[in-house]
């Protein structure tokens, strides 16, 4: 199926259901945050470890809650109804959360760079690596330059998410082969699965606008405070009132045109069935 067929159907689909879809949106974000909800015990001195419950709760409510709503997306683009109680419906609950962790398994092996970086960041961040040996390391990168060993570091780090957005586009078919009855649907049509997925990213271009200029001030601030490294402590910046610029472009920009972009792969694996 090509692009621009997906782009019409989808288009078609997405008038059709607009309403629809944005509650979709919010009802996974609510999903989401349930899962979510032992995190706040981070916030208290007593009880913190609680806050590991968000890793079964999340993983109890989210996998399932992802293939219910490709299976209401294949309904609307056949007519049906996108916002319908399937979208919390526990039938099949068993076979749909074994289904959601081999997904999950399969975006975790694709995110193991991002993840050891991450684990390495704070490790330093946490004084595990003397500041001196740090500023040297840098410098080294850097070519003599302390600035831009930091500037590398933060470029590499960026790099490592890159895995993770190809595993997305490469798994993205996968939920919707399965809401058809069939598995091996996107099998040998992985390339037109991952091009239809990356090119749904756009309907974010956006609100990614808005978060690449609230965040070009947070990286401004935070090279300015590892100049600071050597010093032997830093304070990292805040995003501050910025937040709520987030929060409006979500509302605004990105709420309204996700379920374009997730409509999408819908689109395109449903016209394989055909």
């Amino acid at each position: 199926m090509k692009i621009s067929a997906v782009l019409r159907e989808t288009a078609r689909v997405y008038r059709e259901k607009f309403k629809e879809g944005a509650l979709c949106v919010l009802l996974q974000l609510a999903l989401r945050l349930m899962g979510a909800a032992p995190l706040l015990a981070l916030v208290t001195k007593e009880v913190p470890y609680l806050a590991l419950l968000s890793i079964p709760l999340y993983l109890l409510i989210v996998p399932v809650a992802r293939q219910n709503m490709a299976e209401a997306m294949q309904d609307a683009i056949g007519g049906g109804a996108l916002l319908s109680t399937k979208l919390v419906s526990t039938e099949n609950y068993g076979k749909k959360f074994v289904q959601g962790l081999k997904h999950a398994a399969l975006l975790l092996l694709w995110s193991v760079l991002f993840i050891a970086a991450t684990i390495v960041a704070l490790w330093a961040y946490a004084g595990q690596i003397d500041a001196f040996t740090l500023v040297r390391v840098l410098m080294q990168l850097g070519g003599g330059s302390f600035m831009n060993g930091i500037k590398l570091v933060l470029v590499i780090y960026a790099a490592t998410m890159l895995p993770i957005v190809i595993g997305c586009a490469f798994h993205s078919g996968a939920r919707h082969a399965i809401a058809l009855g069939d598995k091996k649907l996107v099998k040998g049509h992985r390339g037109g699965v991952m091009l239809t997925w990356l090119v749904g990213l756009v309907a974010l271009v956006p609100f990614l606008a808005v978060v690449a200029g609230v965040g070009a001030g947070f990286v401004s601030g935070l090279v300015d405070a590892l100049a600071n490294l050597g010093s032997g402590s830093i304070t990292l910046p805040t995003i501050g009132d910025k937040v709520y610029m987030i929060a409006a472009a979500f509302v605004v920009l990105l709420l309204p045109l996700l379920p374009f972009k997730q409509l999408m792969s819908a689109v395109y694996v449903r016209g394989l069935k055909k």
